[in-house]
């Protein structure tokens, strides 16, 4: 029995030790690696200035042409949209920026997003090997996070929960310096072509009373006397329920609204524009806001 005992003491005490060892090198490594996505980006880049950063999901990643911006406008700007991301990845997004950087204007990406208030892939995956190394971070993800506690003590919990994301495939790709698909520097990440016929998408046919993120956003860009311009992209023919984004206008008067007027060859699929579209809206984002961004 007491042999048994021993030997169940030295498996534990060599699996948390194994843990706190994986939990580490991992850590390190994303710390100290070249970014592979636009989080890291953001907290690699320090006494920047920006003249615009573009926030948002994929219809920002895929519909701003940040040199195409760039060569119109004389300004310098970055494509920060992230698939998935939500409003609560872009108010992370923006404090950590902020810290370390200076912004004049921020044009961020408004549609259903409205409808979410809590953290989405940015803050559940690609924050978490920073946790512990970054106050703003430590500090989000404790306000959203119910089991904060485990991810912050037990080791190597936060890995293991966000394998797909942050797992062995992507620390690997980190350690011998495998680019990603898109620079992060340049953040655009153009489709091509037509996903033909379009299937019918829709939006939601009814609109919260408020989000307290986006309220939290534009107090943000308010204190740090930063423009902030709010804009909603182009969607399909085929979206159902175009009333919503009506309903969107009443509750946020000063939406700029792009959605419509897009030849449907101009889209890749129903939410999103491909390359050729990209370009288009980005010159009329542009020539719409072109008087209202601050120097």
């Amino acid at each position: 029995m007491k042999q048994f005992l021993k030997y169940v003491i030295s498996i534990s005490i060599s699996t948390i030790a194994l843990l706190y060892l994986c939990d580490f090198i991992y850590t390190q490594v994303y710390i100290n690696s070249n970014p592979r996505n636009k989080l890291q980006y953001i907290l690699n880049t320090k006494n920047e200035s920006f003249d615009i950063i573009f926030i948002g999901s994929s219809r920002v990643a895929n519909h701003i042409d940040t040199k195409l911006f760039d060569s119109i406008s004389n300004k310098k700007t970055i494509n920060l949209g992230v698939e998935g991301a939500g409003l609560n990845d872009n108010l992370l997004q923006l404090k950590l920026l902020i810290a370390n950087n200076n912004i004049s204007n921020v044009f961020l990406q408004v549609d259903s997003n409205f409808e979410y208030d809590k953290p989405s892939n940015i803050a559940i995956s690609e924050a978490m090997p920073f946790l512990n190394y970054n106050s703003i971070i430590n500090t989000h993800i404790k306000k959203y996070f119910n089991n904060f506690g485990k991810l912050e003590f037990i080791p190597f919990y936060r890995y293991a929960i966000n394998d797909p994301k942050i797992g062995f495939r992507e620390m690997f790709f980190s350690v011998v310096n495998k680019k990603p698909s898109t620079n992060p520097s340049i953040g655009f990440t153009p489709k091509f072509g037509n996903k033909l016929p379009l299937i019918e998408s829709s939006l939601p046919k009814t609109i919260k009373p408020k989000n307290i993120i986006l309220d939290e956003i534009t107090d943000i860009c308010r204190k740090n006397n930063i423009q902030l311009t709010l804009y909603i992209s182009p969607y399909c023919s085929k979206t159902k329920s175009m009333s919503y984004i009506d309903k969107l206008i009443s509750k946020i008067p000063n939406l700029l609204d792009l959605s419509k007027e897009y030849d449907d060859k101009l889209f890749f699929n129903c939410g999103h524009l491909n390359n050729q579209g990209a370009k288009i809206f980005t010159t009329n984002l542009y020539n719409a806001t072109k008087n209202k961004i601050k120097n």
